[in-house]
């Protein structure tokens, strides 16, 4: 009988070891996937931030060409400001590039992905259509510049002069990225 009751005790404790061995193996899980939630949260956070500041140097860059460089080009000088304009549009394709860049590293922490935060799901949602305005912004940009150097050239093939300016070229095309079948921020 002794030896029935040891082994009945020692199945029993086996018995609760295994259990608290898995309880606690499941609990130093769930606390590891918990930190590591916590910390692409803060990912999310980081990264929206630096998107948000080359939105802002998008925006400010923006609004820069259009008061100091777009509004200040006449037929009769845009020749001469002509590397000048090409310069600062290549300046502002640059940063819609940044943006791209930035883009991608959000799309890695948020596709699929719900947080129990309610502010990193918003940046996660939002960010997708703040990118689709730039570009879309950029290309109607790029494409009403282009279309004033068409009108350009013309007028100054019609007065016979031999002067023409080349189109600023760029392989970005209107886009819609949050996939809602519109083009947010297409102006034409």
């Amino acid at each position: 009988m002794n030896l029935r009751k040891f082994a009945y005790i020692l199945m029993t404790f086996s018995f609760i070891l295994i259990i608290s061995g898995s309880v606690s193996s499941f609990l130093i899980s769930l606390s590891n996937d918990k930190k590591r939630t916590y910390k692409r949260m803060d990912d999310v956070s980081n990264s929206f931030e630096v998107f948000s500041t080359n939105v802002t140097a998008f925006e400010n860059l923006r609004e820069q060409l259009y008061t100091t460089t777009f509004n200040n080009v006449y037929y009769d000088t845009m020749y001469q400001q002509d590397n000048e304009v090409k310069n600062n549009l290549s300046n502002y394709e640059h940063l819609v590039d940044e943006l791209k860049n930035n883009t991608t590293n959000l799309n890695k922490l948020c596709d699929n992905v719900y947080y129990p935060n309610s502010s990193v799901n918003k940046k996660c949602a939002e960010y997708k259509t703040i990118y689709e305005q730039v570009i879309n912004y950029f290309v109607s940009d790029i494409n009403s510049y282009n279309d004033n150097v068409t009108k350009y050239n013309n007028y100054q093939a019609s007065q016979g002069s031999n002067l023409t300016i080349d189109k600023y070229l760029t392989t970005k095309k209107f886009i819609d990225y949050d996939n809602d079948d519109k083009f947010a921020g297409k102006e034409e």
